[in-house]
């Protein structure tokens, strides 16, 4: 699967028709033991770090090119803090208007991903278009929402 680099868009989706402003999470500097130092998405005890390009310190991900017709994908690692390791469930959802997003390996797996601990396999997040998308992450104890503007290929 390849990545490609995009250009911004000014908001989610079509912004002459679409007033919505895509809520985007910031990014910030997190330590992993293995990748060092890194930009993620989220907050203890699970971060999102992305693969792709784009301006994760402002949540814009730049949507990757894929093998399945009418398929892009952001490939995306849900990690956690050293010692946490408890189950995860991820729901993925196009926030901006009415459109398909799945998770797993590829986008005929279904909108949620569920794993008995939080690794750091990656996790394809699959999506027909640009767009708001938001990642509700539920752990024991915690839910985070994570929301990115996906950008369109070049």
């Amino acid at each position: 699967m390849g990545f490609a680099v995009v250009g911004l868009l000014a908001g989610c989706g079509d912004s002459q028709r679409n007033a919505f402003v895509c809520p985007a999470s910031e990014g910030h500097s997190v330590v992993q033991p293995f990748n060092g130092r890194l930009v993620a998405l989220g907050r203890p005890p699970i971060y999102v770090r992305i693969d792709n390009r784009g301006d994760l310190r402002r949540g814009v991900v730049a949507l990757g090119l894929t093998d399945f017709p009418g398929w892009f994908a952001v490939k995306t690692h849900f990690f956690s803090v050293r010692g946490y390791d408890g189950p995860v469930r991820v729901h993925v959802k196009r926030i901006d208007r009415r459109g398909a997003a799945r998770l797993g390996n590829a986008p005929t797996d279904g909108s949620t991903f569920s794993a008995p601990t939080v690794g750091d396999q990656p996790v394809f997040t699959w999506m027909r278009a640009p767009g708001c998308y938001r990642w509700s992450i539920s752990s024991r104890g915690f839910h985070e929402t994570v929301v990115i503007r996906a950008t369109a290929h070049e």
